[in-house]
């Protein structure tokens, strides 16, 4: 009867060894490939919101929707999202602050003028977006758990009397952002409010946006397509990620860039209009 042999305490530390060779080399590349996926899930949302976008106006006369996420409609004019809100079995009720599901947060989605183009709330959420789950700098409760990653600029905000009303009034629509993914931290409320703030030709940062993508943003146009932008200057990056130690660095929110910041002639360039709001 043979003997079995088995492996001694050399040849396993030497498998162990290789395992984790093998291991500290397939776990960036691992990474890598989960990060392309989010950023391919997240352009596409992007396009889908886009032409969700397009799509409310070419059956409404031109006329485009509510920029701003709001509760109710102003002037005529619907919002494309609203704030989460709760059923009592006949209406909904508004739930704009405090601890809230993440059904009542589907549920303003669901509600918002656009939805009936998209009707998957996914298209909502960026995946590389963790903050439905950790929640944000501000807490972890169920108001910091914030589900939609996307906005739309101040610009098109579409309710007021100088705001601008119809789509085809905005020149060069493949370089005219409209979709942009922004970061926000619940401060004022338990959802990402109003639209996206910037003040073109400023020289300065107001709201950040969210670098989910490796220090990039995605954004979606006017066109329908969608793209990804890699932030030059590191202080773009700083500031998006915490506009608390950007403060500590010199160029806090409305605070002019010294020197200037190639980022923003980017963004002034592909901003839908001259001014954050129509004047």
């Amino acid at each position: 009867m043979s003997k079995r042999k088995a492996f001694t305490l050399i040849e396993l530390l030497v498998v162990i060894a290789v395992i984790a060779i093998l291991m500290a080399i397939l776990m960036p590349s691992l990474k890598i490939a989960r990060e392309q996926a989010r950023g391919i899930t997240c352009l596409a949302n992007q396009r889908t919101l886009a032409q969700a976008y397009i799509m409310y106006a070419d059956e409404n006369g031109g006329s485009i929707v509510g920029g701003w996420a709001t509760s109710t409609t102003t002037n005529g004019v619907p919002p494309w999202v609203m704030p989460p809100l709760s059923f009592n079995g006949a209406s909904y009720i508004t739930k704009a602050s405090g601890s809230v599901t993440l059904i009542e947060r589907y549920n303003g989605l669901r509600q918002g003028a656009l939805y009936p183009y998209v009707r998957e709330v996914k298209a909502y959420h960026c995946p590389g977006d963790f903050r439905k789950n950790l929640g944000t700098s501000l807490g972890r409760g169920l108001e910091y758990c914030i589900f939609r990653s996307y906005s739309l600029p101040d610009h098109l905000r579409a309710t007021q009397a100088k705001d601008p009303k119809k789509l085809f009034s905005f020149k060069e629509p493949a370089n005219k952002m409209l979709f942009v993914e922004e970061i926000y931290d619940g401060a004022a409320g338990n959802f990402n409010h109003d639209g996206w703030s910037y003040n073109p030709n400023a020289g300065s940062l107001w709201d950040p946006l969210g670098v989910f993508h490796s220090d990039a943003c995605t954004f979606s146009f006017m066109d329908g397509h969608s793209d990804r932008k890699k932030w030059e200057d590191k202080r773009t990056v700083v500031y998006f990620n915490s506009r608390t130690e950007a403060a500590n660095q010199g160029f806090g929110k409305g605070v002019v860039f010294n020197p200037a910041n190639i980022d923003l002639d980017w963004l002034d360039e592909h901003y839908p209009g001259k001014t954050n709001v129509a004047q």
